[in-house]
């Protein structure tokens, strides 16, 4: 199949409606019947704002956070018809990709 492989960039402190960002993809990409998506916590990074954000011992606030999702291009359409029907500002790269399952 062909689709798209979409990154969603955050931070575990930013929320929609009372729940963080991440989990608020996660939620609605299973309710759509997307096949899966991961959540990768990061280290340190920075965006457009130039500020370091970084995990640290006692606070994790401003811990980095990736959703990544491969999707068919009708679900990418609706995922960010969803996304764009919020206030939310999320940055995102969405690349071409070909995916399958192999083997048994």
């Amino acid at each position: 199949m062909t689709g798209y492989q979409i990154n969603f960039y955050t931070l575990q402190n930013r929320s929609y409606q009372n729940q963080p960002v991440a989990e608020w993809l996660l939620e609605k990409a299973q309710l759509m019947g997307i096949r899966g998506a991961t959540v990768i916590h990061a280290n340190e990074s920075f965006g457009s704002d130039r500020h370091i954000h970084a995990t640290r011992f006692f606070e994790q606030a401003e811990q980095p956070v990736l959703v990544i999702m491969v999707v068919t291009e009708q679900e990418a359409q609706s995922l960010f018809d969803l996304i764009q029907s919020t206030d939310m500002k999320l940055f995102y790269t969405k690349t071409p990709v070909e995916f399958g399952v192999i083997g048994e």
